[in-house]
């Protein structure tokens, strides 16, 4: 299949903007099939975290059903790698002798790897659509963005780096899913780099404005806890979605469409989860539609 070609600037594009999230970012599953239930082609997309791992899909070319079917079948290969089965103290002892974090990041590396060579793209440049990716250079505090198309997601105040190489597709996702402490750092050209959510975990700025009429943000935040939390871990989980949804709050304001699944955070690493965070988000969407009326109007729709 040959790629679209991005010669001339385009003009009316809808541009989409996935958050991070972990396994809450499942819910996006549901606006990808409801943009295709109301004919709305996307023109070029961007993600953090878990948010790059569906963007990265949607630039493979796929269609809703198919990066589902994908997603799941990856969650159940990592479950059963058993990558979190482990007993804490020898996770612990892990991280004091040999990571930075408990679990190596290459695991899910070469998981990413595999999964979008199966689908044709193997690198970075073999992705059929404009994607952005960013992550976080640890050690400078840089803003680093993985893209195939630096045209289409400018930087007009410096406010990033655009990573200037080519590189694996699978590469580039896992060095935005490099949650601090969970996963070990990702280093690539003598950069150290982590999740970017740690700066941007909606990366709906990265979009040069000039070229897209509409922008679209998904997000996932929760404010609500109505449990009491128990476990160490997420007490940690909800004080780090305490700092970015503050965040996440701000950037939607930059959306013209702002869609929100307020999904708990006990979710984040609830690995065997997303096909129930599926259902809920399409639940959610049932009780409270997007609205299209803007596409509508800029005949952005059919």
């Amino acid at each position: 299949m040959d790629k679209p070609r991005y010669d001339e600037k385009p003009k009316k594009l809808l541009g989409l903007s996935l958050a991070g999230g972990g396994l809450k970012s499942f819910s996006q599953l549901a606006v990808l099939h409801d943009l295709e239930e109301h004919q709305v082609a996307i023109d070029a997309v961007a993600g953090t975290s878990m948010g790059a791992v569906i963007a990265a899909l949607v630039a493979c070319g796929l269609k809703a059903q198919q990066i589902e079917d994908a997603l799941l079948e990856a969650e159940k290969n990592f479950e059963e790698s058993g990558i979190f089965s482990r007993p804490a103290y020898k996770l612990i002892q892990q991280v004091r002798e040999h990571n930075n974090g408990f679990v190596a990041l290459q695991s899910l590396q070469q998981m990413a790897c595999s999964l979008y060579e199966k689908f044709g793209c193997r690198m970075l440049s073999d992705c059929r659509m404009p994607l952005a990716i960013p992550s976080v250079d640890i050690r400078t505090s840089e803003l680093i963005v993985f893209t195939n198309r630096p045209d289409y997601f400018s930087s007009p105040s410096g406010d990033w780096v655009v990573y200037p190489h080519d590189i694996e597709l699978g590469s580039a996702v896992a060095a935005s899913c490099a949650f601090p402490l969970v996963f070990s750092t990702a280093c690539i050209d003598g950069r150290q780099l982590v999740d970017g959510g740690v700066m941007m975990n909606l990366p709906i700025p990265l979009f040069d404005r000039e070229r897209f009429s509409v922008l679209m943000s998904v997000s996932m935040i929760y404010d609500a806890v109505d449990r009491q939390l128990a476990s160490p871990f997420n007490v940690a989980i909800q004080s780090l979605d305490i700092l970015i949804r503050q965040l996440d709050r701000q950037l939607t304001k930059q959306a013209d469409i702002q869609v929100n699944f307020p999904i708990e955070p006990h979710f984040v690493f609830k690995v065997g989860a997303g096909q129930e965070v599926i259902n809920l988000a399409k639940g959610m969407l049932r009780e409270n539609p997007i609205d299209y009326s803007l596409l509508e109007s800029l005949r952005l729709r059919g």
